[in-house]
């Protein structure tokens, strides 16, 4: 079972809520270990015992949770919380603090994995009125045994900054579980759902990131617009499923073709958009043509034939004074260039007239 810390360092929040179980059972049953020998030492017989019990609960809701079982170890949990807290509170006193681990009944069902938002609300909710109802009986009340002060107030402080501390970790745990979605939710939002590359809106946004970085490091960047040649002719030969397995193809030779720092996007039906940081003209022109060699030379075997591919690409550098929109035209009219040349080839455009920026 994958350490709690090491899920949330890592933003691997699937297996969060067993490894939440373990660990508050794993505290839990050291706490209550600390506690038999304070009770036993203290006279107070009957709270030793019940320690003892709750050790052996916890220590069986660590096997459930190591054997799958996540949500009878939950259970368990919750149960002795409950239990443990009433008997205390009536044994030994309110003041002792033993009430404050049920208000954690809240925060662990609300991050839990108890199904609908529906059951997460019941539960938290009759958790809530059960404390309050627990309030009303036992705040005043006179309890079995009378601890000696001193007992009573490290009690009360022990359980005061056991209770901070696991809200602390509820909250960070939540924190992280949002994280994690929000990313995910933008990931989505980024992303081609065919060629599982980056879309449109994802490009425009690091072409602008990039053109800043450019604009103050004067780091060159290179935009390359490509399109897959005769299209419509494999759709019309293959189906669209051919036509798409295609799109896959190419796509995953473009991605596997650059460095990690580049960015490889689907702009739109069969055009992809590369961009190249650090890529001045000769070595963009280079990137461009051994992708267009690849691309040609890749063979899609389809049910219906073999689809023979190839692409144009049209490559603009980023030039001082221009905006990605113009560098993104001017690659555009590039690659149209190479489509009316005859396709399969990669042509540079011209750097922009100077005196036509000004």
């Amino acid at each position: 079972m994958p350490s709690l810390l090491r899920l949330l360092n890592t933003g691997n929040t699937a297996d969060v809520f067993p490894a939440l179980v373990m660990t508050i059972s794993v505290i839990a049953a050291v706490a209550h270990l600390s506690f038999i020998m304070l009770f036993d030492s203290a006279g107070v017989g009957a709270m030793a015992r019940i320690n003892v019990a709750s050790v052996l609960l916890y220590a069986l809701a660590g096997l459930l949770v190591h054997g799958g079982r996540t949500l009878l170890a939950f259970s368990l949990v919750m149960l002795e919380v409950v239990a443990h807290g009433v008997l205390a509170v009536w044994v030994v006193g309110w003041d002792t603090g033993f009430h404050y681990y049920i208000i954690l009944i809240v925060p662990v069902a609300i991050v839990g994995s108890l199904g609908s938002a529906r059951n997460k609300a019941v539960v938290a909710v009759l958790a809530a009125l059960f404390y309050m109802g627990l309030d009303v009986v036992f705040r005043k009340a006179t309890p079995l045994y009378a601890l000696p002060s001193h007992v009573l107030n490290s009690l009360h402080y022990f359980n005061l900054a056991s209770t901070l501390l696991m809200l602390g970790l509820f909250a960070t745990v939540y924190y992280r579980l949002v994280a994690e979605a929000q990313a995910r939710l933008h990931d989505q939002a980024c992303t081609d759902p065919l060629t599982q590359l980056r879309n449109r809106r994802f490009a425009l946004e690091a072409a602008q990131h990039e053109a800043a970085v450019f604009a103050r490091d004067g780091r060159p960047l290179a935009l390359v617009m490509g399109d897959v040649d005769h299209f419509k002719r494999v759709n019309d030969q293959h189906g669209h499923e051919g036509g798409d397995m295609a799109l896959k193809a190419v796509a995953q030779t473009l991605k596997g073709g650059v460095r990690e720092i580049d960015h490889v996007a689907r702009w739109g039906g069969e055009e992809f958009l590369l961009l190249l940081p650090g890529t001045a003209h000769d070595e963009a022109r280079h990137v461009a043509e051994r992708l267009r060699r690849q691309v040609s030379q890749t063979e899609l075997r389809l049910p219906s034939g073999l689809a023979a591919l190839s692409i144009t690409l049209g490559v603009s550098i980023l030039a001082p004074g221009e905006t990605v929109e113009q560098a993104l035209a001017r690659a555009d009219r590039a690659l149209y260039e190479g489509k009316e040349r005859g396709r399969n080839r990669v042509i540079v455009a011209p750097e922009p007239d100077q005196a036509a920026q000004v």
